[in-house]
């Protein structure tokens, strides 16, 4: 079953962004979608080339199929603008999903936007809250960051 998903998801995908550059055939995305890391790392390079729609299309199948990653790295094109129109509200969306699902890069994200009150209103209690979950997921920047807010224990520090 979960290869019929993956096809019909891959093809879904490839309908939304027919005019994309480098876009990868239904074989080439399925592939990516069986084996996450190697999708990710493709999605990064495409990226990195300014293939905005490629690297979407990419993470896009691998969010749906899961991957917590893909999620925080879809929030940076929203948040950015990168191949899409700018858009925070979409951006805060996409950090939850990946958030939720467990990437640390989205979390830390997420507590940063809330303690600095960019995308949208400072909020700290979302931000030691976001912050504190990174931390636990090994976070090292998240946890320095969670030490050094107002309140935090000694212990923490």
């Amino acid at each position: 079953m979960r290869p019929l998903v993956a096809r019909l998801l891959t093809a879904w995908i490839i309908a939304q962004a027919p005019f994309a550059a480098h876009a990868l055939d239904p074989e080439e995305m399925d592939e990516l979608v069986a084996r996450p890391s190697i999708g990710l790392y493709k999605a990064y390079a495409e990226f990195k080339m300014a293939r905005y729609d490629s690297a979407r299309g990419i993470w896009s199948a691998l969010a749906q199929a899961g991957v917590a990653e893909a999620w925080f790295h879809l929030g940076i094109l929203a948040e950015d603008g990168l191949g899409e129109p700018r858009d925070p509200a979409a951006a805060l969306e996409r950090y939850r999903r990946g958030g939720e699902a467990g990437s640390s890069k989205a979390q830390y994200r997420l507590g940063l936007l809330h303690l600095e009150g960019r995308l949208v209103p400072a909020d700290p209690v979302q931000a030691r809250y976001w912050l504190a979950v990174a931390a636990a997921n090994g976070d090292e920047e998240a946890a320095r960051r969670l030490s050094a807010l107002p309140g935090a224990t000694p212990a923490a520090r």
